[in-house]
């Protein structure tokens, strides 16, 4: 299924991507050379915890899983819910920010769903292998608790190309998988060599390609890029589960999120795509009017590819190991 949507930009919108413009969030070609990091959030902006608003919202509780933070969000709302592991963006360089706490509590309170979001090691300290190691150790400990048929796994931008990389690696060892993935403007190739992505880079408002690629290598190290777990658009896709993309037209991932559709469509994979016309880099969390959209139609997926999950299992696992 492709989903285009075609309506005006909202005045919310144009005035958000008109302030990252005046701010130069995403440098121009004739800007310095970027440093290792140049991040979309300014510091303040970055939350490795929950916020204290957040923990007012949410019932929050925290632990550990291979050395590294894993938080679960579980709403306050009686009810069928489902659980969604969710892969935190930030080029594998920077962790959560507040905008994305902000919108998993409104996934939660909205979806009635447990949210299990680690923080994921990260480069230039750690290199992908760390981060698979982690996530395997995690999901072989939410399947002693949670049934897979009623797990999704989500993530945004770099967190989102990570979601299939890492189903694709679960398939590969012939471990259960997720219900069904969920990529919110996905990176998906990390060497951006798309050649597409020069005429969508000028557009951007939000992303720079100089620094994703400087970032992209500190992910890979010394491995070679193209490999699936690090740039999951080289991997294979039959025998996956359903899967959904959300990308905005001003958004130079769009590039590699096209080439995807059509090999999706090769290969027949079950992909639901989802265009957005005008809107910029992970706009789902943005709090504009096309948010809203998006959440609506995350929350239907949900409803129609996970099974209920139980709570009591839930408290039980979070209370960690």
């Amino acid at each position: 299924m492709i989903f285009i949507h075609r309506e005006p930009q909202s005045t919310r919108s144009m005035l958000v991507e008109h302030v990252f413009r005046r701010a130069r969030v995403s440098l121009g070609p004739d800007s310095p050379p970027p440093r290792f990091i140049v991040r979309q959030y300014t510091q303040s902006l970055l939350a490795p915890e929950p916020p204290r608003g957040i923990r007012a919202r949410l019932d929050v509780r925290s632990f550990s899983v291979a050395q590294s933070r894993v938080h679960v969000l579980i709403p306050r709302i009686e009810g069928c819910g489902r659980c969604i592991l969710y892969l935190h963006g930030g080029s594998y360089v920077a962790t959560f920010t507040r905008q994305h706490w902000n919108f998993l509590a409104k996934i939660a309170e909205k979806t009635k769903s447990v949210i299990i979001a680690p923080d994921y090691p990260l480069a230039p300290g750690h290199r992908w292998p760390e981060a698979y190691r982690m996530l395997f150790a995690l999901w072989k400990r939410m399947g002693e608790f949670l049934p897979y048929t009623s797990t999704v796994l989500m993530g945004d931008s770099a967190g989102g190309g990570l979601a299939l990389g890492f189903v694709q690696a679960l398939r590969d060892a012939r471990l259960a998988m997720p219900a069904s993935v969920i990529m919110l403007s996905p990176w998906l190739d990390v060497t951006l060599e798309n050649p597409q992505i020069g005429t969508l880079s000028p557009v951007d408002p939000f992303l720079n390609v100089e620094a994703l690629r400087v970032a992209g290598k500190a992910w890979a190290g010394r491995s070679n890029p193209r490999r699936m777990e690090i740039s999951p658009i080289y991997g294979h896709f039959e025998d996956l589960p359903p899967l959904s993309l959300f990308i905005g037209t001003k958004d130079l991932l769009l590039a590699d999120c096209r080439k995807f559709r059509g090999l999706c469509a090769v290969t027949d994979a079950h992909l639901d795509y989802y265009e957005y016309e005008q809107m910029l880099h992970v706009w789902m969390l943005l709090p504009i009017r096309e948010s809203g959209h998006a959440v609506a139609q995350i929350t239907g997926i949900l409803a129609t590819q996970a099974q209920c999950v139980d709570v009591g299992a839930v408290l039980e696992f979070s209370q960690g190991g």
